[in-house]
């Protein structure tokens, strides 16, 4: 199936639409050239109250690769590990889709990528998985079988400024500050 390609204007990156009952599904990569992809680089995030730490993991990520896939947490799966989040995963899932530092979006079930990296190993089995994340995490999930695969593990620095706890905290400071008045 041939398809014509075109600019998504809201964030400029080139789209293919492919009609219902294609055979192809949610989460299928198409018409890439598997061969001339070297390295693919893949994080995950909650990206719960979007912010500038986001944003710069994120484009560290896509400057190590020649494709960058983003896991973006299931409310699910954040909340074994902290509390739920204000947008839910559509939402959130919308927000970094439109970024031009991402190439695709998975849905991540689990704190662990390991099964999303599976699956990507599975379709390029001859690119290098470098896998992403912030130097806030001494261990980060999925680092036994991107060892065990041949992969890399790469820790940017962790942005202290902002954290979705942080902005919270900041957000009830001003609401007190002003509910004295």
């Amino acid at each position: 199936m041939k398809k014509a390609v075109w600019l998504n204007k809201s964030n400029g990156q080139l789209c293919v639409t492919i009609p219902k009952g294609s055979g192809i599904k949610e989460g299928d990569i198409i018409g890439i050239e598997k061969q001339k992809i070297k390295s693919i680089v893949y994080s995950f995030v909650v990206a719960d109250l979007f912010h500038y730490g986001h944003l710069q993991l994120l484009e560290k990520a896509n400057s190590l690769g020649d494709f960058h896939i983003c896991g973006v947490l299931t409310n699910e799966a954040i909340q074994l590990y902290k509390e739920e989040p204000i947008a839910d995963l559509k939402e959130r899932q919308a927000i970094v889709s439109s970024l031009r530092c991402v190439d695709m979006v998975m849905t991540q079930t689990s704190k662990d990528p390991t099964e999303n990296l599976k699956k990507i190993h599975n379709q390029f089995k001859k690119a290098k998985i470098i896998l992403v994340h912030g130097s806030n995490w001494k261990n980060v999930p999925g680092s036994a079988y991107i060892k065990k695969i041949g992969g890399e593990i790469i820790k940017p620095p962790f942005y202290e400024k902002l954290s979705t706890k942080k902005i919270i905290n900041r957000i009830f400071k001003i609401h007190k500050k002003r509910a004295r008045k």
